[in-house]
């Protein structure tokens, strides 16, 4: 199908937030303000997809990916202007910007997974979405941008939908209502960063001592599956300990490496993984004291001080979780929890995609 357009390597590749900050001062910014000089919107590239994190690539370029925005429009003015725009772009874009078509082919009906296709003839089927904001954030969360956000609504928006809704880039907002909700959403606030750092510093505490235990019975597969549990916890911790939100699976190593701790951690990580797995676990006792240093310095709690124990005299050479989880667990406000095994799972589970749904999360934390 050579109407289909996708990269074929790097070299032809442009970053999709760079891309669409042009596609917006280029194309789309002008358009507007010859039509509509007096509508106040606003204009950005943030939601679903790897261009939005900023970790596509040119294999990235065969779905949902190319010359896109959302144009984000004040409820009083959606009915009036949502259609007109739609014409706007159908009849007056250009084929292509920057070698890209700006038409797109939906996959089976479905325009979340369109892919784009070159085309010499309008209508353009773009791939603008013309949206409210109170719209857009509630598809994936129920958002009241005017509201205070419940303690059980911050427990219960997956991590992967507050990154996607913080992240990208908003290119211009004449509204102001896009840059108040990503404020709003920017971080947990402390008291429930405090119960999602004191649920997996538990989770890591309960296992730990495993390890040792698996070796010494030849269960080397057991050991690994524990060693990676672990360093998946202590991974989630260091996004929180410096008020970042970490992605799905797929690139949560990436993200990891933007942290300011990525430098020096990462050859024990790296050991980790790859190293001799009787030595693995010195490795994590390594990681830990950094973890520590780490917690210490952003004074959530009193500081701690890292300790390396002997499992009851086993022979398991491991770190005292229980010295971080004691500070932490005086500074939370247990009067606000519910239900603490259920408000575990939520936070310990929540590492696919889009984690524990949200329907799942609101029911079992209400």
């Amino acid at each position: 199908m050579d109407d289909i357009f996708v990269c074929k390597n790097s070299e032809e590749f442009i970053p999709g937030l760079k891309l669409n900050r042009g596609f917006y001062f280029d194309v789309i910014k002008p358009l507007i303000d010859k039509k509509f000089p007096n509508l106040n919107y606003a204009a950005a590239l943030i939601g679903h997809c790897s261009d939005v994190l900023g970790f596509d690539d040119y294999k990235s370029t065969d779905h949902v990916w190319g010359p896109r925005l959302q144009i984000f429009l004040q409820k009083k003015d959606f009915q009036s202007y949502h259609n007109k725009l739609d014409e706007l772009f159908k009849y007056n874009l250009p084929f292509k910007y920057k070698g890209f078509p700006t038409n797109y082919k939906a996959v089976e009906g479905w325009f979340n997974n369109a892919y784009m296709q070159f085309t010499k003839k309008y209508p353009i089927n773009h791939f603008i979405e013309i949206v409210t904001v109170k719209s857009f954030f509630n598809r994936d969360i129920s958002f009241d941008i005017d509201s205070r956000i419940s303690f059980s609504d911050w427990m219960s928006y997956p991590i992967q939908n507050l990154l996607e809704l913080t992240s990208g880039e908003v290119f211009y907002d004449g509204i102001g209502e896009l840059t108040k909700a990503r404020k709003k959403l920017k971080f947990y606030p402390r008291d429930i960063i405090l119960l999602k750092i004191f649920f997996l510093w538990t989770s890591i505490n309960e296992e730990q001592a495993f390890v040792g235990r698996c070796i010494e019975n030849r269960d080397m597969a057991g050991a690994m599956i524990i060693i990676s549990r672990i360093l998946n916890k202590f991974m989630k911790l260091c996004f929180y300990y410096e008020k970042k939100y970490y992605p799905y699976s797929k690139w949560f190593g990436l993200a990891f490496k933007k942290l300011d701790i990525s430098n020096r951690v990462e050859d024990l990580i790296e050991k980790v993984v790859s190293g001799d797995i009787k030595n693995k676990v010195s490795y994590l006792n390594d990681f830990y004291i950094e973890i520590v240093k780490l917690h210490n310095s952003v004074n959530i709690t009193e500081p701690v001080k890292s300790k390396i124990i002997d499992y009851y005299n086993r022979g398991y050479k491991g770190f005292d979780s229980e010295r971080v989880i004691e500070k932490i667990r005086y500074r939370i406000d247990w009067d606000k929890i519910k239900n603490l095994e259920l408000l575990s799972r939520v936070e310990l589970f929540d590492d696919s995609y889009y984690g524990v749904s949200y329907e799942i999360n609101r029911s079992i934390i209400e």
